[in-house]
């Protein structure tokens, strides 16, 4: 795995060989692929724990801080309530502009019903533009947790919301930041009370085949994913139209995807549609069978993505036809 890196997540593989055992200190739930957030015992409940920053978008800053690390605190049953922030900021930086973005993620957080408790702010050569990091904690009864390993065999795969909407709002539709947002809020709050929802994972860098292929692989699974039922936007078609950008692999904040029973994929559907969300079951995960991507219903390779296709699109040093 040595190498040169480029831009984007560390790959699983070299990242988790180099963390240890974690079944310490009441920890339910450490780092591993698929898994949003630490899960950390606390009596009868759950300390759950995230951490995310933003580093290619500098518009809207404070809101995807607050709403991408508050994403991940969702996806396992429980309730954000405390953020840390630290902020980088390289010299020659306006004060204002700095005062002005901490006053913004003071408000995000104010508005999300969180409290900003405490961070680290400096200038340093360090970095050429400011990096703004987060530390996100919640809380819920442990009864309530849904364990991001627990995908069963013969589970559906539940999508909720539209995918790739982040992608297609970085790359030249912003409005969609506003709507329908970034936020599965509301997702999982429709979802976490239902027995049979087993695990749930929030989309995001490497887009919905990435994130079922984590949500899958999290409890030692592969997923067979249906590409004629995945729900999108026309703005992501367009856009990824127009650039040569498979949207599969697209940035996607905003989507949810479950791992439901099929005893219960109605009654999660339901649960959806009466908040007014979108939902639709785009495939299942299975045991003892290679990870496919179905179209037109022909099984093919399912496809991976070394790197985003809205970071591939921004910085426009990679082959057109993506990683596969």
């Amino acid at each position: 795995m040595a190498g040169r890196l480029s831009i984007g997540k560390l790959p699983p593989a070299l990242l988790f060989s180099a963390l240890g055992d974690t079944s310490v200190y009441g920890v339910m739930q450490g780092p591993g692929i698929g898994r949003d957030a630490a899960i950390v015992t606390l009596g009868e409940e759950a300390l759950v724990a995230a951490a995310d920053p933003i580093t290619f978008v500098e518009a809207s800053a404070a809101r995807l801080a607050v709403t991408v690390n508050a994403n991940d605190i969702w996806v396992v049953g429980a309730e954000p309530r405390w953020l840390l922030t630290t902020v980088l900021a390289p010299p020659g930086s306006e004060s204002a502009e700095i005062l002005a973005l901490i006053e913004d993620i003071r408000r995000e957080c104010s508005d999300a019903g969180l409290a900003l408790v405490g961070g680290h702010t400096e200038v340093t050569d360090a970095v050429t533009r400011t990096v703004l990091s987060c530390a996100m904690f919640g809380t819920a009864p442990l009864a309530q947790i849904i364990p991001s390993t627990g995908a069963c065999d013969g589970d559906l795969i539940v999508q909720a919301g539209a995918a790739a909407v982040e992608g297609t709002a970085l790359l030249g539709c912003p409005e969609l930041w506003d709507d329908p947002g970034i936020s599965i809020a509301e997702s999982a709050r429709a979802l976490r009370r239902i027995r049979g929802v087993h695990a749930m994972h929030d989309v995001t860098e490497g887009g919905i085949a990435s994130a079922a292929l984590e949500l899958a692989q999290a409890a030692g699974l592969e997923p067979q994913l249906d590409a004629d039922a995945i729900r999108w936007l026309p703005q992501t078609l367009d856009v990824c139209a127009e650039r040569g950008l498979d949207p599969l692999g697209l940035l996607g904040s905003g989507t949810l995807l479950a791992a439901v029973s099929p005893e219960a994929s109605e009654q999660a559907r339901s649960a959806l549609h009466a908040r007014g969300l979108q939902a639709e079951i785009v495939g299942r995960v299975r045991a003892g069978s290679p990870a496919t991507l179905n179209r037109s219903g022909q099984p093919r390779p399912f496809p991976r993505f070394d790197r985003d296709e809205a970071l591939r699109a921004l910085t426009d040093d990679a082959p057109a036809d993506g990683q596969r």
